[in-house]
This record gives structure tokens, sequence and C-alpha cells, in this order.
């Protein structure tokens, strides 16, 4: 049974064998096994670094700030290993890192200082240098975030936002 684990979990790839799959022996074999770790619902090889602290598409979307490239060609299940972790956000199919939606936040904070009955979503785009492709879902991920609200055309300042 040992054995067969090890492989299945070889054939899941970076990310590891999802522990959900496997029945309760199965799940205390892997406990015993000194070569086998869990790690955030994963079983992966014990001395297998973590494969998504250093993803090529994090640094990607990181360099790319308010404007990220496209998710193209990458794992699906990556994408969402990535949201659950907190380090992308995920907002109408366009995936941020979680320093442009801080970015975002203090240009809310500085358009609010500038016009406190609100901000459109054509002062925002100008503010951030983007487009409405990327202003579109930075916005509503402040929305959800309560961070700013929607008041007919204007965004208002929301419960959460900083100061």
């Amino acid at each position: 049974m040992l054995e067969q684990l090890r492989s299945d979990v070889q054939e899941c790839g970076v990310l590891g064998l999802d522990i959900a799959v496997l029945d309760e022996r199965q799940r205390a074999v892997v406990t015993l096994a000194s070569d086998l770790e869990v790690d955030a619902g994963r079983v992966r090889p014990a001395a297998q670094a973590d494969p998504l602290t250093d993803h090529p598409f994090l640094a990607e979307v990181r360099a790319g700030g308010l404007t990220p490239p496209s998710p193209d060609g990458v794992d699906r299940a990556v994408l969402r290993e990535l949201v659950r972790r907190g380090l992308l956000v995920e907002r109408d199919g366009v995936y941020f890192h979680i320093d442009a939606i801080g970015t975002a936040i203090e240009a809310a904070v500085r358009l609010l200082s500038e016009h406190p009955g609100g901000f459109t979503v054509a002062q925002f785009r100008d503010a951030t240098a983007t487009t409405r492709k990327f202003v579109l879902p930075l916005l509503g991920e402040l929305d959800a975030q309560g961070m700013t609200r929607r008041r007919d055309e204007l965004r208002i300042g929301g419960p959460r936002l900083p100061g």
C-alpha cells in the first residue's frame, strides 16, 4: 500500500495528492511514512520544497502590478492554490498579486481624499495608469472587501477603508 501511495503522489505532480481522496487506512499509512508529508491538505514527498513559493506565474503577476498577465498555460489547480494561500486574488478572471490590491487601496484612499464625495471609474483608471480591463475587476475586489462601495456612478469609502 505504501508503494502505491508513493507512486500516486509522484503522479500528481508538484501540488501533490489531495488527501481527501484517501481512505482512513491510506491516511494512517501516510502519517507513518517518513518520506511523505501532508501540507495544506496535500501529500507530497517530504524532501520536496514548496513548489508554489517561487512559481514563475506568481513572479510575473507581481511584476505586472495593476496590469497582470493572462494566466493562460498555468494549471488551474495551481491558480486555485495560489488564491487559497492568499498570494493571488482572482476577480472576473483576472489574477492580481496581493501587493497590487494594496496599491489599488492606496489609490482609492488618495482619490477619496481629493474627492470626498466619491470618484469615478475613469478617475481611478487615470490614477492607476491602467485600463478598464483591469480597473473594473480591481474596483470589484475593493467593493467585495468593503474598501469601497458603489453609489450610482461613484465609488465612495467603504467600512473597511483605511484612514
